[in-house]
């Protein structure tokens, strides 16, 4: 850990690797000093709140882990503070009743959805950064809207895994219920995705980002649980550039399996459930944790050639395209390898006990291929590079 380090530092050097380390984590401590000066520069005069220009908030990620996990004092609040990947103990991870909005300082808005948006934060006993959703309850209308924010945190705080987004704590107010959340300083995928040359990433990278898919997907379903709801525009990405599963507003804990509800984003349902909106009745009512490995095959698509393979310009011609597919009629550009249309193919049957399970992803040739073995195990952490220096 990194106090351990840091403690390790101040003891007499033994050699010249540990004098070498010494000045490693000298250096850091002086710019993180020179880095907190010119963030309190950042802030507006009289508001509290972090100026939001992109210089600045660029400014801002480049230097979140140092902050989070090196510190340049001496007191025992600021030896406390670690990199937002690693939840902070003194951020309750349950509902907090001691917690209020007046415990943190709010600045820019790093996104926002149907109930509510989300901005970057800092809790001020810990200078922990974190993100801060902020739903309205004025918004949540009826007992249906209020059932899935109440699911969403339910299914959230159960789920512990290095490619999830944590939810630390959450409390609430008379206007709104607040959500504490891991800070991805990456942004989305989706807006990663369409500031690449041609609007799609690498096979290289889009492997790495599938792999990690798999491993978050296989976990959530290893605990029951169904995301329903892929696309990259619910999936972040960290400081060390690793996916960070997000948005469990659809997420459902299912001990059989078997769902009827219909939802998710269009361009991603499953044949099962698109049949379900076109005949409603007229087929089985119900879908398996299937439909998650489905959306894993139109992601992947997504990511090799910038657009999802059923597209099309009305909803109903979409539906009914996902539902009428039988394996054909979907185009692969020439520049997309064999093994990956395979394993897109694979994931995409029309018959959801035949598609390719979370495992045999992982082993896939396309996969391995690109991978490296400390994908599978997780990216190295700052902390595993200082331990490295020492």
């Amino acid at each position: 850990m990194a106090p351990k380090i840091l403690e390790q530092a101040r003891a007499p050097p033994k050699s010249n690797k540990a004098s070498h380390s010494n000045a490693l984590l000298a250096n850091l401590k002086s710019s993180i000093h020179n880095t907190k000066a010119k963030l309190s520069a950042l802030r507006t005069s009289g508001t509290g709140k972090v100026v939001k220009t992109t210089t600045e908030r660029e400014h801002l990620k480049r230097v979140i882990e140092r902050l989070s996990i090196i510190d340049g004092r001496t007191s025992s609040k600021r030896s406390s503070l670690r990199y937002s990947s690693d939840p902070s103990p003194h951020i309750p991870l349950k509902k907090s009743s001691t917690l209020a909005p007046q415990d943190f300082e709010v600045g820019g808005i790093l996104g926002k959805g149907k109930f509510g948006r989300v901005f970057l934060a800092r809790h001020l006993a810990t200078d922990y950064i974190c993100a801060l959703k902020i739903i309205s309850k004025a918004q949540c209308s009826n007992k249906e809207e209020e059932m899935l924010i109440r699911r969403e945190i339910e299914v959230h705080q159960n789920l512990a895994h290095k490619n999830i987004l944590k939810l630390l704590s959450w409390f609430h107010d008379d206007k709104n219920i607040y959500l504490v959340l891991e800070f991805a300083s990456g942004g989305s995928l989706f807006s990663r995705l369409k500031k690449q040359p041609n609007g799609r990433f690498d096979e290289h990278t889009a492997a790495q980002y599938v792999a990690q898919m798999a491993e978050a997907l296989r976990y959530m379903h290893s605990k029951r649980i169904l995301h329903r709801d892929i696309k990259a525009e619910n999936i972040l990405l960290g400081f060390h550039n690793e996916i960070k599963l997000a948005d469990f507003g659809y997420s459902v804990h299912s001990e059989s399996g078997f769902r009827s509800t219909v939802c998710g984003t269009l361009d991603y349902l499953s044949p099962e459930m698109a049949i379900m909106m076109l005949k409603p009745g007229k087929d089985k009512d119900f879908y398996t944790k299937a439909i998650d490995q489905w959306s894993l095959g139109v992601l992947t698509y997504e990511l090799l050639v910038g657009k999802p393979p059923f597209e099309m310009k009305s909803t109903h011609a979409t539906q009914k395209k996902i539902a009428n597919y039988k394996g054909k009629g979907i185009k692969f550009p020439s520049y997309v390898a064999r093994d990956a249309e395979d394993l897109i193919r694979d994931l995409l049957n029309m018959d959801a006990e035949k598609r390719l399970g979370f495992d045999d992803v992982l082993k896939h040739p396309w996969i391995t291929r690109h991978v490296e073995k400390s994908v599978q195990s997780g990216l190295r952490s700052f902390n595993h590079m200082l331990e490295r220096a020492t």
